[in-house]
C-alpha cells in the first residue's frame, strides 16, 4: 500500500508568495499523490458575519502551501498536476467587497476621492451536498477550483509563464496543469482555493475557502512548455496573462498565438493554418482581469492524427 503524503497549513505556517527562497515542505516522486490542506484567502479570518481582515497580523492574502519538490524535475521537461479532489475544510466559505474589490474595479482612487468605500460586511456561504447557499434564496453550484497555483521563481502572486494567481475555474478536479519548469524540482505551490466562481472574478474575492487538496504529479519528459496548459476531458486551454491595468487584448492574442504554435508543434499543422482553424472554432476563458486561457477542442486535433 503507498503512503498518502500530507502537507498542511497548520503545520508549515502561512506563505505569501511562490518563492525561491523556501525551503521544500515535501518530496514527491513523479507518479506520487499528494494531499494538502490550504487556508483560505483571507488567512482564516473571517468565520462569521462581523469579522474583519487584520492586515496588521496577516498582511498578505492568498496564502499557500509549498514549495512541492518534484523529484527528478528539469528545465528539459515539463511538470504535471493532476486534480483528483478538491473539499472544503469546515463547510463554509466566505466573499466580501475588501479595499482591494475598490481597485480591482475601477483603477483611479475614485473611493478614496469622494470618501466612500463598499461596504464591508462578509457574506457566509454554507457549503453543502455539492451546493453553495450563497443566500437564503440563492444557491449556486458547488465548482470548486485552485485559484493560485505556480512554481517557482515568482517572488509574488502576479499571474505569468510559471503561473501564480491565474483564477482560472478550468483549474478544477479532473484536469490537469502543465507549467514549464525553470528550476530543479519545480517547486510547486497551491493556495487560494474557490467553491465557486464567475469568469473575472468581478467584485475581487469570490467563495473563499480553507480545503483540502488531492494532486498527483507528473512529469513530460522531452516537453518544454512555453506557458501554463490546462487540460481537460475534452479541451486543451493555454494561459496568457497581462499585468494589472492593461487591456485584455494582449493576453487573448498571445495565447492565440502560442496555442496556433502548440498545434504546429504537436500535430503538425502550419501556425497560421492552426491559428485560422482557432479563427473558426477557439473560445476564451476569463480567469482575473489579467489572465486568459484560448481553448480548443480536442476533437479537431484528433482530426489531424487521421
Amino acid at each position: 500500500m503507498t503512503f498518502l503524503k500530507r502537507v498542511s497549513f497548520k503545520d508549515i505556517g502561512l506563505r505569501y508568495g511562490l518563492s525561491l527562497q523556501d525551503e521544500p515542505v515535501v518530496y514527491v516522486k513523479p507518479g506520487e499523490t499528494l494531499e494538502l490542506e490550504v487556508e483560505d484567502a483571507f488567512s482564516g479570518q473571517i468565520r462569521k458575519k462581523g469579522d474583519r481582515r487584520d492586515r496588521v497580523k496577516a498582511p498578505g492574502g492568498n496564502p499557500v502551501v509549498g514549495p512541492i519538490h518534484v523529484e527528478g524535475a528539469e528545465k528539459r521537461s515539463a511538470l504535471s498536476v493532476f486534480i483528483e479532489e478538491i473539499k472544503p475544510l469546515i463547510g463554509q466559505g466566505a466573499t466580501y467587497l475588501e479595499e482591494f474589490s475598490e481597485r480591482y474595479i475601477v483603477s483611479p482612487p475614485i473611493f478614496k476621492f469622494m470618501k466612500i468605500n463598499f461596504p464591508r460586511e462578509p457574506k457566509i456561504c454554507e457549503i453543502k451536498d455539492g451546493l453553495v447557499y450563497f443566500s437564503d434564496k440563492i444557491v449556486v453550484p458547488y465548482r470548486p477550483m485552485i485559484g493560485t497555483i505556480g512554481v517557482a521563481p515568482s517572488q509574488g502572486y502576479p499571474p505569468g509563464r510559471y503561473g501564480g494567481n491565474m483564477d482560472l475555474s478550468d483549474i478544477a478536479p479532473g484536469n490537469t496543469v502543465i507549467f514549464p519548469i525553470a528550476y530543479p524540482g519545480a517547486r510547486l505551490y497551491i493556495g487560494d482555493v474557490h467553491a465557486v466562481q464567475g469568469e473575472g472574478e468581478i467584485s475581487g474575492p469570490t467563495v473563499e475557502m480553507p480545503a483540502e487538496v488531492r494532486i498527483k504529479v507528473g512529469l513530460l519528459e522531452g516537453e518544454q512548455a512555453i506557458c501554463p496548459q490546462i487540460q481537460t476531458e475534452k479541451e486543451v486551454m493555454l494561459v496568457a496573462t497581462t499585468s494589472a491595468g492593461r487591456s485584455l487584448e494582449d493576453a487573448v492574442r498571445t495565447a492565440y498565438l502560442e496555442l496556433a504554435i502548440w498545434i504546429e508543434e504537436k500535430y503538425g499543422l502550419s501556425r497560421f493554418d492552426a491559428l485560422m482553424l482557432c479563427c473558426l472554432v477557439g473560445k476564451i476563458r476569463l480567469g482575473n482581469l489579467w489572465t486568459v486561457a484560448a481553448r480548443i477542442e480536442k476533437k479537431y486535433l484528433d482530426m489531424l492524427k487521421k
